[in-house]
């Protein structure tokens, strides 16, 4: 509270209110009264007047200190009111932290509820969401089981159709083996009787060189008798075959082409000849 509160400035002075009042209540009523009663006493004969005035200034002096005795009374009572307040102040300052602290608890323990309902619903949602990741990939597995066992039946088909095949193939292989066997029999045999025609064929071959080089033989013979004849006097040289003409025109020295034809072949000739 305020120093210059009244509360206060009356509290700090009860301990000498007592005294403080009866000295102004003496100063004020008994000092007039002595004097007022010195002065009576010495200006009137009578004193009767002059008593009862006195007795009435004992009476207020009496009620004077009475109303000291209850003004320090009072400020007794205001000192224990200012004490009673500081005490219903620090009374209210602990029920004030007690309420802080019975509200910080309630607010540990909602929270804390509340974090418990939390992890509950999580492990909830958590533990339905295995259930269907369980049950998603149960799905998944059973479908993939399926698709091996359909590829495994296939695998299966296609080996036995491979086996199938080897055999067949194996069959053929074996078939082969005695068709190429015989084809290498067959082969011997035709180069035993080639072999026999070819020297058949040599033979022949050399009879004809034979014979062709008996022809030459008299192709140049008659070359040479044809140009002697075409030295000695005109010749009919249209009258001769186109070999006749090219070895008629080599033996006089003309260099001619078998290809040429016959009349180039004559007309050659005839240049030639002076």
């Amino acid at each position: 509270m305020n120093k210059n509160h009244p509360m206060s400035w009356l509290a700090a002075r009860t301990r000498r209110a007592p005294a403080l009042v009866g000295r102004v209540v003496e100063r004020v009523v008994a000092e007039p009264a002595r004097g007022a009663k010195v002065a009576v006493s010495d200006s009137s004969p009578f004193g009767d007047g002059v008593d009862a005035r006195l007795r009435r200034a004992d009476a207020a002096l009496d009620r004077a200190r009475g109303s000291e005795a209850e003004a320090a009374e009072k400020a007794v009572r205001a000192r224990e009111a200012e004490d009673g307040v500081q005490a219903v102040r620090e009374a209210g300052a602990e029920e004030v932290r007690s309420a802080r602290a019975e509200a910080d608890q309630r607010a540990d323990d909602v929270a804390a509820e509340a974090q418990r309902e939390a992890d509950e619903y999580v492990a909830a949602k958590e533990q339905r969401a295995r259930e269907n990741a369980d049950r998603d990939v149960a799905e998944v597995q059973q479908s993939t089981d399926a698709r091996v066992e359909q590829a495994r039946a296939r695998a299966d088909r296609a080996r036995e159709d491979a086996e199938q095949a080897v055999a067949v193939a194996r069959e053929q292989m074996t078939e082969a083996r005695r068709f190429a066997a015989e084809a290498e029999e067959a082969a011997r045999d035709a180069a035993e009787a080639a072999r026999g025609r070819a020297d058949e064929l040599a033979r022949d071959a050399e009879q004809r060189a034979a014979e062709a080089e008996t022809r030459a033989e008299a192709v140049e013979k008659q070359g040479r008798e044809l140009a002697v004849v075409a030295d000695s006097g005109p010749l009919e040289l249209d009258a001769l075959t186109k070999a006749e003409l090219v070895a008629l025109a080599r033996d006089i020295g003309l260099e001619v082409n078998g290809n040429k034809p016959k009349k180039d072949l004559v007309t050659a000739i005839r240049r030639s000849r002076p």
